[in-house]
Protein backbone atom coordinates (compact mmCIF):
# COMPACT_ATOMS: atom_id res chain seq x y z
CA UNK A 1 0.00 0.00 0.00
CA UNK A 2 2.89 2.34 0.74
CA UNK A 3 4.34 1.67 -2.71
CA UNK A 4 0.94 2.26 -4.33
CA UNK A 5 0.50 5.52 -2.39
CA UNK A 6 3.98 6.65 -3.44
CA UNK A 7 3.42 5.65 -7.06
CA UNK A 8 0.10 7.54 -7.17
CA UNK A 9 1.68 10.53 -5.42
CA UNK A 10 -1.13 10.77 -2.91
CA UNK A 11 -0.76 13.83 -0.74
CA UNK A 12 0.00 13.11 2.93
CA UNK A 13 -2.89 15.46 3.81
CA UNK A 14 -5.36 12.77 2.71
CA UNK A 15 -3.90 10.33 5.23
CA UNK A 16 -4.19 12.94 7.97
CA UNK A 17 -7.82 13.61 6.98
CA UNK A 18 -8.54 9.86 7.04
CA UNK A 19 -6.93 9.54 10.46
CA UNK A 20 -8.94 12.47 11.82
CA UNK A 21 -12.21 11.09 10.42
CA UNK A 22 -11.54 7.72 12.03
CA UNK A 23 -10.68 9.53 15.25
CA UNK A 24 -13.99 11.36 15.46
CA UNK A 25 -15.94 8.17 14.67
CA UNK A 26 -14.07 5.88 17.05
CA UNK A 27 -13.31 8.69 19.53
CA UNK A 28 -13.42 6.74 22.74
CA UNK A 29 -13.29 3.12 21.56
CA UNK A 30 -9.84 2.54 23.03
CA UNK A 31 -10.92 3.66 26.51
CA UNK A 32 -14.45 2.22 26.50
CA UNK A 33 -13.68 -0.84 24.34
CA UNK A 34 -16.95 -0.19 22.50
CA UNK A 35 -16.72 0.15 18.71
CA UNK A 36 -19.47 1.47 16.45
CA UNK A 37 -22.15 -1.20 16.04
CA UNK A 38 -25.24 -0.47 13.96
CA UNK A 39 -28.60 -2.00 14.81
CA UNK A 40 -30.16 -3.94 11.94
CA UNK A 41 -33.66 -3.46 10.60
CA UNK A 42 -34.81 -6.86 11.90
CA UNK A 43 -33.92 -5.81 15.46
CA UNK A 44 -35.78 -2.53 15.01
CA UNK A 45 -38.88 -4.45 13.90
CA UNK A 46 -38.63 -6.81 16.90
CA UNK A 47 -38.38 -3.88 19.30
CA UNK A 48 -41.32 -2.13 17.62
CA UNK A 49 -43.48 -5.19 18.27
CA UNK A 50 -42.54 -5.16 21.94
CA UNK A 51 -43.13 -1.49 22.66
CA UNK A 52 -46.54 -0.62 24.12
CA UNK A 53 -49.29 1.32 22.37
CA UNK A 54 -49.55 3.89 25.18
CA UNK A 55 -46.90 6.32 26.37
CA UNK A 56 -43.47 5.06 27.42
CA UNK A 57 -39.86 6.22 27.61
CA UNK A 58 -37.09 4.47 25.70
CA UNK A 59 -33.33 4.98 26.01
CA UNK A 60 -30.61 3.89 23.58
CA UNK A 61 -27.24 3.86 25.33
CA UNK A 62 -24.68 4.48 22.61
CA UNK A 63 -27.02 5.32 19.74
CA UNK A 64 -24.33 5.30 17.03
CA UNK A 65 -25.77 6.99 13.94
CA UNK A 66 -29.27 7.25 15.43
CA UNK A 67 -31.00 4.85 13.04
CA UNK A 68 -32.79 2.85 15.74
CA UNK A 69 -34.09 5.94 17.53
CA UNK A 70 -35.21 7.64 14.33
CA UNK A 71 -37.17 4.59 13.14
CA UNK A 72 -38.76 3.91 16.53
CA UNK A 73 -39.68 7.58 17.06
CA UNK A 74 -41.38 7.74 13.65
CA UNK A 75 -43.34 4.52 14.17
CA UNK A 76 -44.27 5.14 17.82
CA UNK A 77 -45.03 8.88 18.11
CA UNK A 78 -46.65 8.38 21.54
CA UNK A 79 -43.30 7.27 23.00
CA UNK A 80 -40.45 9.45 24.20
CA UNK A 81 -37.06 8.45 22.85
CA UNK A 82 -33.69 9.39 24.29
CA UNK A 83 -30.20 8.54 23.14
CA UNK A 84 -26.69 9.16 24.38
CA UNK A 85 -23.50 8.84 22.31
CA UNK A 86 -19.88 9.59 23.15
CA UNK A 87 -18.29 9.71 19.67
CA UNK A 88 -18.58 13.19 18.07
CA UNK A 89 -19.26 12.38 14.40
CA UNK A 90 -21.84 9.63 15.03
CA UNK A 91 -23.50 11.95 17.58
CA UNK A 92 -23.83 14.74 15.01
CA UNK A 93 -25.19 12.36 12.37
CA UNK A 94 -27.71 10.89 14.82
CA UNK A 95 -28.73 14.33 16.06
CA UNK A 96 -29.38 15.43 12.46
CA UNK A 97 -31.49 12.31 11.79
CA UNK A 98 -33.74 13.00 14.78
CA UNK A 99 -33.89 16.79 14.54
CA UNK A 100 -37.39 16.81 13.02
CA UNK A 101 -38.79 14.29 15.50
CA UNK A 102 -40.33 16.05 18.53
CA UNK A 103 -40.40 12.82 20.57
CA UNK A 104 -36.66 12.16 20.15
CA UNK A 105 -33.90 13.75 22.24
CA UNK A 106 -30.17 13.07 22.09
CA UNK A 107 -27.22 14.01 24.27
CA UNK A 108 -23.49 13.82 23.74
CA UNK A 109 -21.78 12.03 26.60
CA UNK A 110 -21.41 8.75 28.40
CA UNK A 111 -24.25 6.43 29.37
CA UNK A 112 -22.54 6.11 32.75
CA UNK A 113 -23.79 9.60 33.65
CA UNK A 114 -27.41 8.93 32.62
CA UNK A 115 -30.01 8.21 35.30
CA UNK A 116 -31.99 5.21 34.07
CA UNK A 117 -34.86 5.51 36.57
CA UNK A 118 -37.23 7.31 34.20
CA UNK A 119 -37.09 4.80 31.35
CA UNK A 120 -39.45 1.92 30.65
CA UNK A 121 -37.05 0.37 28.11
CA UNK A 122 -33.27 0.68 27.99
CA UNK A 123 -31.43 -0.69 24.94
CA UNK A 124 -27.70 -1.21 24.60
CA UNK A 125 -25.56 -2.55 21.73
CA UNK A 126 -22.11 -2.03 23.21
CA UNK A 127 -19.57 -4.84 23.72
CA UNK A 128 -18.91 -7.55 26.31
CA UNK A 129 -16.58 -5.26 28.30
CA UNK A 130 -19.08 -2.79 29.83
CA UNK A 131 -22.00 -5.21 30.21
CA UNK A 132 -21.45 -6.35 33.83
CA UNK A 133 -21.19 -2.76 35.09
CA UNK A 134 -24.06 -1.54 32.93
CA UNK A 135 -26.29 -4.38 34.11
CA UNK A 136 -25.53 -3.51 37.75
CA UNK A 137 -26.38 0.13 37.01
CA UNK A 138 -29.64 -0.97 35.35
CA UNK A 139 -30.60 -3.14 38.34
CA UNK A 140 -29.84 -0.26 40.72
CA UNK A 141 -31.59 2.51 38.81
CA UNK A 142 -34.37 1.10 36.64
CA UNK A 143 -37.89 0.93 38.09
CA UNK A 144 -39.67 -2.37 38.69
CA UNK A 145 -41.34 -3.70 35.55
CA UNK A 146 -39.03 -1.85 33.16
CA UNK A 147 -37.08 -3.78 30.52
CA UNK A 148 -33.34 -3.81 29.85
CA UNK A 149 -32.37 -5.10 26.38
CA UNK A 150 -28.87 -5.96 25.21
CA UNK A 151 -28.10 -6.67 21.57
CA UNK A 152 -25.61 -9.52 21.08
CA UNK A 153 -23.89 -9.33 24.46
CA UNK A 154 -25.15 -11.11 27.53
CA UNK A 155 -24.10 -10.50 31.11
CA UNK A 156 -21.67 -13.12 32.43
CA UNK A 157 -23.23 -15.15 35.23
CA UNK A 158 -26.70 -13.66 34.67
CA UNK A 159 -29.32 -15.44 32.63
CA UNK A 160 -31.69 -13.24 30.66
CA UNK A 161 -35.44 -13.56 31.24
CA UNK A 162 -35.79 -14.06 27.49
CA UNK A 163 -33.38 -14.47 24.59
CA UNK A 164 -34.54 -14.02 21.00
CA UNK A 165 -32.47 -14.53 17.85
CA UNK A 166 -33.27 -11.78 15.32
CA UNK A 167 -31.37 -11.15 12.09
CA UNK A 168 -28.42 -13.19 13.31
CA UNK A 169 -28.21 -11.27 16.61
CA UNK A 170 -29.23 -12.44 20.06
CA UNK A 171 -31.44 -9.99 21.92
CA UNK A 172 -31.30 -10.43 25.69
CA UNK A 173 -34.29 -9.17 27.69
CA UNK A 174 -34.30 -8.64 31.44
CA UNK A 175 -37.37 -7.46 33.34
CA UNK A 176 -36.19 -5.36 36.25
Amino acid sequence: MVLVALALRISPCWFLIGFLLLGIVYWNAFRTRVPLYLTGREVVMELLERLPEGSFEFADLGFGLGGLLAMLAKEKPQGKFFGVEVAPLPFLIGKARCMSLPNCRMEWGSYEKIDLSGFDFVYAFLSPVPMPGLFEKAKREMKPGSVFVSNSFGVPGTEADETVIVGGNALYFWRM
